[in-house]
């Protein structure tokens, strides 16, 4: 009987624990290529907080938009905060 509650609860906390959200409120900040370990990070803004992606070998470099779709999908996994700072975007003035 106790098993049966168990898997239950397994089963419930997988269901709701791991749902793709589409959002809506996803901005593309920055990508930076670190040579050195050879992996690309994507900075994100979701909300106003800042994610980030990074691309172990660099396979989406020439394809961000690919990556920026998959993260406004939510079919990609984003970490908080961004490892690698890029210079915020600056609000452009209408002169």
């Amino acid at each position: 009987m106790k098993w049966i509650a168990y898997t239950l609860l397994f089963v419930c906390v997988l269901q709701t624990g791991f749902t793709s959200r589409h959002q809506e409120n996803v901005e593309f900040v920055c990508m930076k290529t670190h040579k050195a370990s050879n992996t690309c990070h994507f900075n994100f803004k979701v909300d106003g907080a800042k994610f980030r992606y990074v691309d172990i070998g660099c396979k989406y470099s020439k394809k961000t938009e690919e990556i920026i779709e998959k993260a406004k999908a939510g079919t990609i996994a984003l970490s908080k905060d961004w490892k690698i700072e890029c210079p915020e975007p600056k609000p452009e003035t209408g002169n």
